[in-house]
Order: C-alpha cells, then sequence, then structure tokens
C-alpha cells in the first residue's frame, strides 16, 4: 500500500491479510450454478413483497415434482433453476409499476397466482388498472429475458416465460394450453401456486389438510392434471413436507442438485455482473451505476495495493452490494423530495439484506460483511451498525469513496449531477467524517 497515503496500520493490516491467505484462497471458489441462485432468489422475493424463501420453497415442490414424474437429470435441474428465478422479471417490472399504482407495487406481485393480471390489478389503488395488468404481463416476458441474460439453461428460460400459462389456455403471456406449454414451465407454475396457497395457511397442518382440495380445484382448469395427480401423491407423505419446512431449506436445495450431478462451472462475477446490471437497471439514474463504481474501485484498491484476490472479491462486491435495495420501494428510491424518518428507516436496511444475500454464496463471508459496511463511517454515524474507524474493514471504506462519488457525480431524482472538480472537494468535504480521509486522497491523486 502506498506509504504516503495510508498509515502504517492500515499498511500492517493489508500485508498480514496477503500473507494469511493459504493457496486454496488466491482464487475464488467453484460455484454451480445453484450455489449462486439458491442466495441470489432471495433477492427477488424482495423485490415481489414475498416472505423470504418463497422461490426457494417453490424450488423444493418443483424438485419433487420432476422427481416423482421421473425427468432426466437435466430437466430437474432446469425445473430448479426456473423455480428459484420465476419471478425474475418482477425486478424491472416493478419500476415500471412506481408510477402507475397509489399503493406499494411490490405488493401487486405478491397476490395469489390464481388471479389474472385484470384482477390483480382492480384489487388495488391505481390510477390506471389496464396498464398495471399490462405490467402484470410484462413480468413473464422481462424475466426470460433476464434468465437469457444470466445464461440460464433454454430449458429454465422457457419454463419462466411458460409459468403463468394455464392447462386450459387461461393464462399468459401467450395463452398457451395443454401441452404447448412446456412441461418444466407446467411444473413451476403448479409449484408457486402450491407455494402460495401453502404460505396463506397459519399452520403446516392446516395447509397439508387443505392442499388435496386445492388441487381439485385446479386440476384441468390451472394445471396439468397429471402434475396434480403427483403433486396429491407427494403431499400425502411425511417426506414433502419435512422437506419444505426443514431447517435449512438452502442446503437441502443444494444438496438435491448436487446430487443430480450438477457441474462446478457457473462464473460467479459474470452472475453477479449480468444481476448487478439487472438491479441497476430500474431506473435511468442508476443504469451503469454498479459498472462505474467497480471501475473506481479496482483503480482504487490497486492504488491501496491490495492483491489480486481481493481485487476480485472486492469487485464481486461492488456488482452486489445494492441487491438488497429490491428491499425498497421503487417510490422511496426515486422520490425527488426528503425522505421521511420510516422511508429512511426502509432504505437503512438495505446493507443487511444485501449482506445476508451474499452470505449464502459459498466462500463469500467476508465479501458479506464489506458489503455490509459500505453505508458505514469513520465517526461511526453510519448504518447498520454504527462501526467506527477501523471497525469499518478497509474493502467496505473503499467501496464507501467510489459509491460516493459516483453517487455525486450522477444524476439524480432530486439534483442534478456535479462536475468531477465538485465531485472531488465534496469528498474532501466528506472526509475524516463520512469517508476515510487517506482513501480519499489516494482516490484524489491516482484515480480521480
Amino acid at each position: 500500500m502506498n506509504s504516503t497515503n495510508l498509515s502504517q496500520q492500515e499498511q500492517q493490516a493489508v500485508t498480514e491479510s496477503t500473507a494469511e491467505q493459504p493457496p486454496v484462497q488466491r482464487r475464488l471458489p467453484s460455484h454451480s450454478l445453484s450455489d449462486l441462485l439458491i442466495p441470489l432468489s432471495g433477492a427477488i422475493d424482495l423485490a415481489e413483497g414475498r416472505d423470504p424463501g418463497h422461490a426457494q420453497r417453490v424450488a423444493h415442490i418443483a424438485l419433487s415434482l420432476s422427481g416423482s414424474l421421473g425427468l432426466a437429470s437435466s430437466d430437474r435441474l432446469a425445473c430448479a433453476y426456473a423455480a428459484l428465478f420465476h419471478d425474475l422479471g418482477v425486478v424491472a417490472a416493478g419500476a415500471q409499476l412506481a408510477g402507475l399504482t397509489l399503493g406499494d407495487e411490490r405488493l401487486v406481485f405478491a397476490s395469489i397466482p390464481p388471479l389474472a393480471p385484470e384482477e390483480a390489478a382492480l384489487g388495488i389503488a391505481s390510477s390506471s388498472p389496464s396498464l398495471v395488468a399490462d405490467r402484470i404481463i410484462d413480468h413473464v416476458v422481462l424475466g426470460a429475458r433476464a434468465a437469457q441474460d444470466l445464461t440460464l439453461p433454454e430449458a429454465a428460460i422457457s419454463a419462466i416465460s411458460a409459468h403463468h400459462e394455464r392447462w386450459d389456455g387461461g393464462g399468459y403471456p401467450d395463452g398457451l394450453s395443454g401441452e404447448e406449454i412446456p412441461l418444466a414451465g407446467r411444473i413451476v407454475a403448479i409449484a408457486d401456486e402450491v407455494e402460495s396457497l401453502i404460505s396463506q395457511e397459519q399452520s403446516p397442518l392446516l395447509a397439508r389438510r387443505n392442499l388435496p382440495s386445492w388441487l381439485t380445484r385446479f386440476s384441468g382448469s390451472h394445471a396439468d392434471p397429471a402434475i396434480v395427480n403427483s403433486m396429491r401423491d407427494l403431499a400425502s407423505g411425511d417426506l414433502f413436507w419435512l422437506g419444505l419446512y426443514g431447517a435449512d431449506l438452502p442446503a437441502g436445495l443444494a444438496a438435491q442438485c448436487s446430487r443430480l450431478k450438477e457441474p462446478k462451472a457457473a462464473r460467479v462475477l459474470g452472475i453477479a455482473e449480468s444481476f448487478g446490471q439487472l438491479v441497476d437497471s430500474r431506473f435511468s439514474f442508476t443504469q451503469g451505476v454498479s459498472g462505474r463504481i467497480a471501475t473506481i474501485v479496482e483503480a482504487l484498491g490497486r492504488s491501496a495495493g491490495l492483491p489480486e484476490i481481493r481485487l476480485k472479491q472486492l469487485n464481486a462486491a461492488v456488482l452486489l452490494h445494492d441487491i438488497g435495495q429490491l428491499c425498497v420501494s421503487e417510490r422511496i428510491i426515486a422520490k425527488p423530495g426528503i425522505l421521511t424518518v420510516e422511508e429512511l428507516d426502509v432504505l437503512r436496511q438495505h446493507p443487511v439484506y444485501s449482506r445476508d444475500i451474499v452470505a449464502g454464496i459459498t466462500g463469500f463471508e467476508e465479501v458479506a460483511e464489506w458489503v455490509a459496511a459500505h453505508h458505514e463511517r469513520p465517526d461511526g454515524r453510519g448504518y447498520p451498525d454504527g462501526l467506527k474507524g477501523d471497525e469499518v474493514p478497509l474493502e467496505a471504506r473503499i467501496l464507501a469513496v467510489a459509491d460516493a462519488y459516483v453517487a455525486i457525480t450522477s444524476d439524480r431524482p432530486h439534483r442534478a449531477k456535479a462536475d468531477r472538480s465538485d465531485g472531488v472537494r465534496m469528498l474532501r468535504r466528506a472526509a475524516g467524517s463520512q469517508l476515510d480521509a487517506e482513501l480519499v486522497e489516494l482516490f484524489v491523486s491516482s484515480v480521480a
């Protein structure tokens, strides 16, 4: 680390962190696709206002169904991927709804799946119910497109595209019927409906008792009768319910995918970059933000003397640091005026959600702590934990400087962007209180 800019204590910390790296940690760990999709699915639950674990429970049901139907391993994995990311399009569609609904736009997607888009639109306060219905339909198309960007298997993409189609042809977006609907799409559709119905019950016992009558109601209309019969058989046994309500559902899903001989070939940075871009795309003023921050962070990290493994980990932290903002209504983020105390409290929870999601990725536990701390401050007045000084990880302080500079030099709903010189001046004004003073000077001298 540059001794003219950072303290001896900082130099020692980086030297020790480098020396302590065992050979196996000099590169990012290998991941399967499910290793990444299982934790990231939690972000999609946030975006649609669902209870935590909704997508994972849908995946458990879809995997159980596909196994009972005797599908090949690759097809079962496709069902799992599609189930985990079945409502991926909500991220983009939610932003389009922000100006159409008079309440929390995320609640549009939290309704029970059997509701048609028109019914869901009429069930909320809206200035334009027909446009809301169109956006609900759009989320399936947008989800399939985003899944393609994430390079999910084609079978998973087609399942995402078809998971709101109905056996009787009354679904959307294409009005497919019967066996026109891809088998994986039919499986994910009933898994989504079953999970939604189960989750509204007060207890698993009530859900188990009522599920057979629900299934009878859907058979031949919403759902494929053969799949309904398989679901009924599954739900009659204890194993299905024990898995659904197990103490560690993510680990159970990962184990099931591993038994299907899932390869460890997923590119974590590629998936993180695509997902980060998806989060950025919600608003015109956030598009490309993660990429700009990543460029600055890498340059600042190199100037600070971080080793290559730290730079790669920090890059992942940048790409996923605001994933928890999906818990925040688009209306709050895009608000042109001053946030209320309640709105500010909601916004300040996003680093906690980001940390919890990133911590679910194998080998990223430390990265998750950097993500959690990127709004902490040297003076202890940051959030969520009020850390102070060196309690804030160096990597989080680097991220904070880059994040602040990009925010200052980007347009926002409540102000115009600043130019470089004003941006530097504002960073220096925040040095020592909001931002690490030595890192600010290192940024100004070697990066800006």
